[in-house]
């Protein structure tokens, strides 16, 4: 059996904590909203919302890290564009489903590492 102490020990330190970072947070995230989507029907698609302490809700557009524990949300609040940086201990999504016309449905950006996902 491999010893676990011994492969950490030979891990840079950024890869140690990488699974950690607001990077994979939002890697999972897109890769969770995908697979779901591909569960919806024509006439749905995915509505991310990101929850703010005031509890207000920005539908989300496309969501990015920044930095190795921000999170950057592009959305609309109120009906005007908005940007939103948390830390992403502080974050809080709802995911949910909405009924479209199928020509209507529209991507979520998510962007890591430079490469964006769009689900």
């Amino acid at each position: 059996m491999p010893d676990i102490g011994e492969i950490l020990a030979h891990m840079p330190a950024e890869a140690q904590h990488r699974f950690e970072s607001a990077g994979e947070f939002v890697k999972r995230l897109a890769h969770r909203v995908q697979k779901w989507r591909e569960r919806l029907a024509e006439d749905e698609q995915p509505v991310i919302l990101s929850i703010l302490a005031n509890g207000s809700a920005i539908e989300v557009r496309s969501v990015g890290e920044d930095g190795h524990s921000g999170v950057v949300i592009e959305g609309v609040l109120d009906g005007a564009s908005c940007m939103f940086v948390s830390h992403q201990a502080s974050l809080q999504i709802l995911c949910y489903t909405q009924k479209v016309e199928p020509e209507q449905r529209r991507k979520i950006g998510f962007h890591v590492g430079g490469e964006e996902i769009e689900v």
